[in-house]
Parts: C-alpha cells; structure tokens; sequence
C-alpha cells in the first residue's frame, strides 16, 4: 500500500470538503440576507397598504357624506 498517495488522497478530500463547506456558508450567509431584505420591505408594504387603507377609508367618507346627504327640504324656509 503506497501511504503517500493514500494520504495525498485524503489531502484532496480535505481541500475540496473545506471548498464546499465555504460555498455553503457563503449560500447561508446569502440567504440571511436576503431575507433580512425580503423583511424590511414587507413591512414597508404593509405599512404603506395602511396608509392607502386609511386614506381610502378618509376618502369614503367624504364621498358619502357628499352623496348621502339629504337634499335641502324646499319646505323648510
């Protein structure tokens, strides 16, 4: 049995596992920030939705007092 090569062998192994090990961390570190990102701008979102709800909701209202107003009484004078 040549133990050099067994062991140059297993040197290879260890530099291309060492390879993948940091091509995974560098996907999870990835990941992590995507996600941190994908965070912010759904409450972004959500928090302009609230705002557009609100002014729709403000919106509404003004409409339905215009619209749903009564008309004068002619009678009243």
């Amino acid at each position: 049995m040549n133990y050099e090569a067994e062991i140059n062998s297993l040197k290879d192994t260890l530099v291309v596992m060492a390879e993948i090990q940091r091509r995974q961390a560098e996907v999870q570190r990835m990941q992590a920030e995507t996600a941190a990102e994908h965070e912010k701008r759904m409450k972004h979102v959500e928090q302009t939705l609230a705002e557009v709800g609100d002014k729709l909701n403000a919106l509404v209202d003004i409409v339905d007092g215009v619209i749903r107003k009564p008309p004068p009484d002619p009678t009243a004078n």
